[in-house]
């Protein structure tokens, strides 16, 4: 049997024990209706029983569905221990219940201190603090352990966990007084640094677009939303990051992330001088860094023709030649002018070279019979071929498409090793390469390369015969390689020249 009782238009349980008290609330004053219902199981019908503002109780029988049986829930037992105040009694019932039960290691929370944790397992327990933490928007762990019990007591332990705590709240909540400066912003400022130092030289910006790679991909992530003064005031923060990036991305990447960010810092902290002296990649251990130095071996040479003859392009196969026959660096290869270019006093001018100055290349024949072919070619297709235009078109982004055994600054290195093999003088080799040598003024550069101008062109020369050599090639077989490339560059331009006639009638048809 159920009874409910009704006051003022609202039911409540009530024990089928519990007896209609007297009208106490009428005696009052107060108008108050009060009802008991109960569930006849056998009639299936309420019985309302009401008590009257004038004492009397009438009784009626209503039909409806009976009442839903309320349950319980359960307690799981088997889920997270619930906190409770840790105490050294405690914890080392606890490590005997784990020795005697084969119980799983657990972390147990206390209910006084939060984020305080004893992490009981079969050989130790260990005094453990972690929290979650909302850091720059991004939701993380903190972790931290305190020290092994009993060896750390709950008292000391407990000091401990607070000490983690205050620090995590100074380093991570508490914000910098004034207006900081946010690391997004200073490096978009430094961006724009890269970008006008590039313009500056006539340059194009390839260290500002690798740099904007490196801060999309991996430094913004971390750190956009830090201010520099965070960063600096957090050097431990920095070096884990950048171990964290060198197992991910690579030694090379990560040093590179380190300097990027050291440089932004150092850039900003030119126009505000509120920022702290020390940088924020103070506490960085900087990865080995040992540059690449391969070369293609001699033997290889013939391999590395039979792959360049399989190129349909004779204007980048071309451009593969005249940097296996200069040494110039791919990228200031690739974006020389025929305006670089003289046909009657045999040079190639590096405009703007890495080391700041123009750099001279003596042609030699075999070097102007790879420039010639280039231009052959870029005619034959109807590329321009006027002062402005690029010698070698195309190549700035599709060198390292072809599939050569040596390419890019690998042709650089091994144009070294030839120089070295002949017993070229060092201080021509470097010229050559438009390096400037250790210990020489750059004011005496000029004087010594116009000085040794006919000793660098037949060292050119001499080079040249050897690279050919090598390729098992002589002039006759290099005119007939050059030759039979520009046949088969004609036939694969046809070929995709009439592939594009046909895209673009297609697209007009179907539109």
């Amino acid at each position: 049997m159920v009874i409910e009782v009704q006051q003022n238009g609202w039911f409540e349980p009530r024990h089928p024990a519990t007896k209609m008290p007297p009208k106490t609330e009428a005696a009052m004053g107060t108008p108050v209706r009060r009802q008991e219902r109960e569930y006849d199981q056998v009639a299936k019908t309420w019985i309302v029983r009401t008590l009257n503002a004038d004492g009397t109780i009438s009784r009626r029988e209503e039909r409806g569905p009976a009442p839903k049986p309320r349950r319980r829930k359960s307690k799981s037992t088997d889920g997270a221990p619930r906190p409770r105040e840790l105490t050294d009694l405690h914890i080392e019932a606890l490590r005997e219940l784990c020795n005697s039960e084969a119980q799983k290691a657990t972390y147990y929370p206390d209910n006084k201190l939060s984020g305080f944790f004893i992490y009981v397992g079969p050989r130790k327990a260990t005094w453990i603090y972690r929290e979650r933490k909302s850091v720059k928007g991004v939701r993380r762990m903190v972790f931290k352990m305190l020290g092994d019990w009993p060896k750390i007591d709950t008292m000391e332990a407990r000091k401990r966990c607070a000490i983690a705590m205050g620090l995590t709240a100074q380093n991570i909540d508490k914000e910098p007084e004034g207006a900081p400066i946010k690391f997004e912003a200073a490096f978009s400022a430094y961006l724009d640094y890269l970008k006008a130092q590039a313009e500056k030289k006539g340059k194009p910006p390839r260290w500002h677009d690798n740099v904007k790679k490196l801060g999309d991909t991996i430094i913004l992530p971390e750190y956009a939303k830090w201010s520099l003064i965070e960063m600096s005031d957090n050097p431990d923060a920095v070096a884990d990051w950048h171990k964290r990036v060198t197992k991910k991305h690579g030694p090379v990447s990560a040093n590179h992330c380190a300097r990027v960010i050291r440089a932004t810092y150092k850039r900003a902290a030119r126009r505000n001088r509120k920022l702290p002296v020390p940088l924020p990649t103070s506490a960085v251990d900087w990865n080995d860094e040992t540059p690449s130095q391969k070369a293609l071996a001699f033997k290889a040479f013939p391999a590395w023709l039979a792959a360049w003859c399989k190129i349909d392009s004779a204007i980048r196969q071309a451009y593969h030649l005249t940097g296996l026959l200069t040494g110039a660096r791919p990228g200031e290869l690739a974006r020389r002018h025929w305006r670089d270019y003289s046909d009657n006093e045999r040079t190639l001018t590096i405009g703007k070279a890495k080391a700041g100055k123009d750099i001279v290349i003596p042609v030699s024949e075999e070097i102007a019979a790879a420039i010639k072919m280039a231009r052959a070619d870029a005619e034959a297709l109807g590329f321009d071929v006027g002062p402005d235009a690029p010698i070698f078109p195309g190549c700035i982004q599709k060198g390292y498409r072809d599939n050569l055994p040596a390419r890019g600054n690998m042709l650089r290195h091994t144009y070294r090793t030839v120089a070295a093999d002949l017993g070229v003088d060092d201080l021509i080799s470097h010229f050559l390469l438009g390096h400037a040598p250790k210990g020489i003024s750059q004011k005496y550069i000029a004087t010594l390369i116009l000085a040794n101008g006919p000793k660098m062109r037949d060292e050119q020369g001499r080079m040249s015969k050897q690279v050919l050599k090598l390729l098992k090639l002589d002039a006759k077989g290099l005119r007939k390689a050059i030759s039979e490339a520009l046949a088969r560059s004609r036939v694969a331009g046809q070929e995709r020249a009439r592939m594009t006639r046909a895209r673009s009638s297609a697209v007009q048809h179907e539109g």
